[in-house]
């Protein structure tokens, strides 16, 4: 099958509704109650194994020395530059054949239209993360919790759920997410009661806002307690945008691996929007993790410096099945 091309016609979208259609019966108790929760054996721990070596192969790409099945080569300088602990937003990888082949998992899209209480879902172009072992090699400033929320203080209802598809043994020490349980259920107060953290103009519209940490004693004063998720190869980790979390750093001997996910109804994207995500396909740029409201993340939008010779494009153009552009918002259900 030849590389999808980008279609000219435009689906007619309905505006973005103050809440999305949610299932009357809650698919996923803990989701609610706790702000995220673990769905486990969306993919088999075969295709999961499978992906880690996809991924390595993408790491051994560069050239730089780093070899998956030689931990003597994982090191800083054998690697591409990352983020944080090993957050990868770079180098065309949201549409690197593995990140799309993940995206398309039956188990995967299943969760999400539970969730959605539909199967027609657009999905984000978002990032990988492969967070080896570094240990002292790993910056202080990398290494250090980032506490924050992906759902702007305009929005306190139930707005968008993220999802990470890990693909690796995911322990206390291997890196991962980290919520603040409890969180959830005080965005709103949260934000009602601190208009004095309100910038002059205005609470930001876009969905992120990153808490300091002196401002978290609220959150404890209050039972939130921190919580490191676990998960095995395979499992779906999914969390509500407005938990305060972080993506913590592998401390121990083994390494992180996931992928970012989240899919929403297509009937709520509007056409604009619709418009620019077929142009970052196109263009293989990245987006933010909310399908309908993202954010494009590439060079020419975040204002990241390029380094001599960096690859902006996956190493070959994904090859998408019909479901899968249906995903991308290239073809209409």
């Amino acid at each position: 099958m030849a590389p999808v091309s980008i279609e000219t016609k435009t689906q007619t979208q309905a505006p973005t509704p103050k809440t999305l259609k949610l299932r009357a019966q809650d698919p996923f108790p803990d989701l609610t109650t706790k702000g995220y929760t673990v769905v486990p054996g969306v993919i088999s721990k075969e295709k999961a194994e499978y992906y880690v070596d996809e991924m390595y192969k993408w790491l051994e790409s560069f050239g730089k020395g780093f070899k998956g099945d030689d931990r003597s080569t994982w090191h800083i300088p054998n690697v591409p530059k990352f983020d944080k602990g090993g957050l990868y937003h770079r180098y065309g990888v949201a549409h690197e054949q593995f990140a799309w082949d993940i995206r398309s998992e039956p188990g995967v899209i299943d969760a999400f239209a539970k969730i959605w209480d539909t199967d027609e879902l657009i999905v984000s172009y978002d990032s990988v993360n492969i967070s080896l072992p570094y240990g002292s090699e790993l910056s202080a400033e990398a290494g250090k919790p980032w506490p924050h929320s992906d759902q702007s203080p305009t929005r306190c209802f139930k707005h968008c759920v993220q999802g990470i598809v890990n693909l690796y043994p995911n322990g206390p020490l291997d890196g991962g997410l980290m919520v603040l349980e409890g969180s959830t259920a005080l965005f709103e107060e949260y934000f009602r009661t601190h208009e004095n953290l309100m910038p002059e103009e205005g609470w930001p519209t876009a969905d992120w806002w990153q808490h300091d940490e002196s401002h978290l004693d609220w959150f404890y004063e209050r039972g939130c307690t921190w919580t490191k998720v676990e998960a095995g190869p395979g499992d779906l980790i999914l969390w509500d945008s407005r938990t305060v979390h972080y993506g913590d750093a592998a401390r121990g001997t083994e390494p992180r691996i996931a992928t970012y996910v989240c899919y929403k109804p297509i009937k709520n994207i509007r056409d604009q929007k619709l418009q620019e995500k077929r142009e970052c396909f196109a263009k293989s740029w990245g987006t933010s993790h909310d399908p309908l409201e993202f954010r494009i993340t590439a060079a020419r939008f975040k204002g990241w410096e390029l380094t001599e010779g960096e690859r902006i494009e996956p190493r070959t153009k994904p090859v998408l099945s019909h479901r899968a552009q249906q995903l991308a918002g290239l073809v209409p259900y």
